[in-house]
């Protein structure tokens, strides 16, 4: 038998933890939970718990650590002293900005002569432009300093150095075989060099050339450093932790204008935490540059006058509204190119169409990764430019980069690593490179075993969550890549109840008899008809305080949740309605023996069921409960539907007593002929008892042979062959049918589902 609710993942603790020494237990006051969660993610040393918990400026490395630095602001210095014009050159996404702003105002504040140029993502793409850097030469620009970019600009290097334009690259991205032939390459990964931290951002990058040039720089720079760092989702470890924790500590006590603008545009006014920068502001200043000139972006985070900082924040939110709507419309389409695409069997989606906007389309292959656990390409189909161009999003099992390179005759330019990737080829090859990943996927990747995987931080008893267990996680924070929110597991909750809640009850909301828990879940309001009272569940979820009415109590909002019960589910008063589900293959009905089969999955009670189905719905009432006993021992499911749909009940209307038979016989008797429909009524009358139970008591003492009845006139047959009325098969069938009305519609559900549950045991 199947798991009655089924995990979306795979959940994975680590087994092989190290423990904490108690002395640092008590050193760092650690709850158990905080010492459950910390020894998961590994930080069990005093070393590593000192930057969780007390991070400082100390964790901060020296810039001049870092390759080319001192080589670096040498040249800058030397610009700025021979009055030399400077050009910043940055990128279009929220790092890129960010760079940019902390790399021009540190230039300003040397009081150099800057000027910045962000490249469109749509005429100039990625990286390094040589229109762009020849248009820099022209205008007499004689060193260009790229952020957040130029890594891979070898060509474009090349040519403005042998032009007498120097260049000093800083970036964080990907260092390929060769390096380019730039004059300086400020770097974390940089070969020849052996810098203690690899994951900086780009504006973590500028910021330390930022420190290298003016020893202490604003407070402003750490805030950018902080979205940079937030948005370009980097490591959260190290000394990205002290850039996170410092600038989230000075935007809350004084925010730039540029930020306080953004926030008043959302309507947000509350403490800023890292989860703010991740759903607020980051993609706010990315929408920028995903639907026009990312120039916008910058202007903002570089104004200090708050009048023209309010202008430009609500041209951000403008584009912002747009890109969701953009979003949503293409995720719309989408989706249902790929429900139609698995239906065929497909386990690369390849899903692309005319008018696509390319600046959201890795937005989209995410939102259809999260859904469907596929690997996903989204493309817009450009008749113009005569190719097909997007991005692409994995799961773990599969390698995007592998994937594509199995492919490259196919593919014009491509470019990514192991989850993502951004592609462009020749329109009449997309449908050739759907079926040459699709084969990929078939020969390399066991497709039977992408069930996502979520790792699991610690398994708790529900004893721990409290309000104070849930107050020490808040210590942990900031919480992010390589350093996640915990996700807790909790096994054996009994559900109290659950409901639908929010528009068209798409969350749901439960309540486990254990402590009172509350939690929530959400977009999975259909499983509130599927979970009932005392049915256990094992959740992984996030722990949070809810606040309400001043009162502050633990709830968890889980992220997954599964049973190894079988699940009985009550829909006998559902104005009977049957189940409605996606996919019927999987789904048997017993039915009522008088009823036609519509369906090879329609089996009637007591009848053999020779295959196995993931669910049952008993449609109608059985003749009897022998016939639903014998069809629990052929059935193997982990869901049954109890609808039990009848014409009418008679449960309350009961047996006739022996008297009413008696009275009933003495009046046919002396009337000698009865016409039933014109003395029916007097009749019922007479003997006290309602039509309908005058109905079957004729019908006994017509299966009894004790009436004939012709035209609709009754007669007594004189016999001496008297019988027991309770021997009658029309008594004995009222009987059992009372019986089983009286077991299956109006005992408690509670004893039903226990009856059923050990009928069904039989079978295992």
């Amino acid at each position: 038998m199947n798991d009655m609710i089924k995990s979306k993942f795979q959940w994975q603790t680590d087994t092989n933890r190290q423990s904490m020494d108690d002395v640092l237990v008590e050193q760092y006051k650690l709850t158990p939970l905080m010492r459950y969660i910390l020894e998961s993610k590994g930080y069990t040393e005093a070393t590593q718990l000192a930057q969780v918990l007390s991070a400082s400026k100390d964790n901060m490395h020296n810039p001049s650590l870092m390759s080319d630095m001192d080589k670096a602001v040498k040249r800058i210095h030397t610009a700025i002293q021979n009055q030399e014009k400077i050009l910043v050159y940055g990128d279009y996404d929220a790092d890129g900005v960010t760079s940019t702003t902390i790399m021009v105002k540190t230039l300003q504040q040397l009081g150099a002569i800057v000027g910045w140029y962000i490249p469109n993502r749509f005429t100039e793409g990625y990286g390094p432009s040589e229109p762009a850097f020849k248009n820099a030469y022209d205008e007499g620009v004689s060193l260009i300093i790229t952020v957040d970019n130029g890594i891979q600009g070898h060509t474009e290097i090349e040519m403005v150095q042998n032009l007498g334009v120097d260049v000093i690259v800083t970036d964080h991205h990907e260092i390929g075989d060769t390096l380019p032939a730039a004059y300086a390459i400020v770097h974390p990964m940089h070969p020849d060099y052996d810098y203690p931290f690899i994951s900086l951002c780009g504006a973590g990058v500028a910021l330390k050339l930022a420190q290298s040039l003016l020893g202490d720089v604003p407070n402003i720079f750490w805030v950018y450093a902080m979205i940079g760092t937030i948005a370009d989702l980097v490591s959260l470890t190290d000394e990205n932790r002290f850039i996170v924790q410092h600038g989230l500590q000075l935007l809350n006590e004084s925010p730039p204008v540029s930020i306080a603008a953004i926030l008043n545009q959302a309507q947000f006014n509350d403490t800023v935490t890292e989860e703010t920068i991740g759903f607020i502001i980051g993609p706010r200043l990315n929408a920028v540059g995903r639907l026009d000139d990312a120039a916008l972006a910058a202007e903002l985070l570089m104004t200090d006058d708050a009048e023209e900082a309010l202008f430009l924040a609500e041209q951000v939110e403008h584009f912002n509204v747009e890109r969701k709507d953009i979003v949503q419309t293409i995720v719309d389409e989408a989706m249902v190119m790929a429900e139609d695409a698995i239906q065929a069997g497909e386990h690369f989606l390849v899903l692309a169409k005319e008018d696509w906007h390319e600046g959201v389309l890795g937005i989209v292959a995410s939102r259809i990764v999260e859904i469907f656990h596929l690997p996903t390409m989204v493309l817009n189909i450009d008749h113009e430019q005569q190719h097909a161009k997007g991005s692409s999003r994995s799961i773990t099992q599969v390698s995007m980069f592998e994937a594509l390179s199995s492919q490259q005759t196919l593919i014009s330019k491509f470019g990514g690593h192991h989850m993502a990737a951004g592609l462009t080829l020749p329109i009449d090859q997309v449908s050739a490179l759907r079926e040459g990943l699709n084969d990929w996927m078939r020969t390399h990747i066991d497709t039977t075993a992408l069930q996502p995987i979520q790792k699991v931080d610690v398994i708790v008893d529900v004893g721990h969550i409290t309000v104070e267990q849930i107050q020490s996680i808040e210590r942990l924070r900031p919480f992010g890549t390589d350093f996640k929110r915990p996700i807790i597991q909790v096994n054996g909750l009994t559900v109290l109840q659950s409901k639908g809640i929010g528009q068209q009850q798409a969350h749901l909301k439960m309540t486990f008899v254990e402590q009172n828990l509350q939690a929530l879940f959400w977009n999975q309001g259909a499983l509130s008809s599927e979970l009932m009272p005392n049915q256990h569940v094992d959740v992984t979820g996030e722990l949070q305080i809810n606040e309400w009415n001043g009162n502050r109590t633990a709830q968890m909002v889980l992220t997954d949740m599964k049973s190894n019960e079988r699940q009985i589910l009550d829909y006998r008063s559902k104005n009977k309605r049957l189940p409605v589900f996606e996919d019927d293959q999987h789904v048997c009905y017993l039915i009522h023996p008088n009823q036609d089969k519509t369906s090879a999955h329609e089996y009637y009670y007591g009848e053999n069921i020779p295959q196995q189905y993931d669910k049952c719905v008993m449609r109608d009432l059985p003749l009897t409960m022998e016939d639903i006993k014998l069809s629990c021992h052929y059935l193997n499911t982990s869901q049954v539907y109890l609808v039990f749909q009848h014409d009418r009940s008679i449960y309350f209307e009961g047996l006739p007593q022996p008297a009413d038979f008696k009275n009933c016989y003495k009046a046919l008797y002396q009337k000698g002929q009865t016409d039933l429909q014109k003395d029916g009524v007097a009749l019922s009358q007479f003997i006290n008892v309602k039509p309908m139970m005058l109905k079957f008591i004729l019908k006994v003492f017509l299966d009894l042979g004790i009436i004939s009845q012709k035209n609709g006139i009754i007669e007594i047959v004189h016999s001496t062959d008297k019988q027991p009325i309770t021997s009658s098969r029309v008594y004995q069938a009222r009987v059992q049918r009372i019986e089983v009305e009286k077991q299956l519609l109006y005992e408690e559900f509670g004893a039903i589902k226990s009856w059923i549950e050990n009928e069904l045991a039989r079978n295992e």
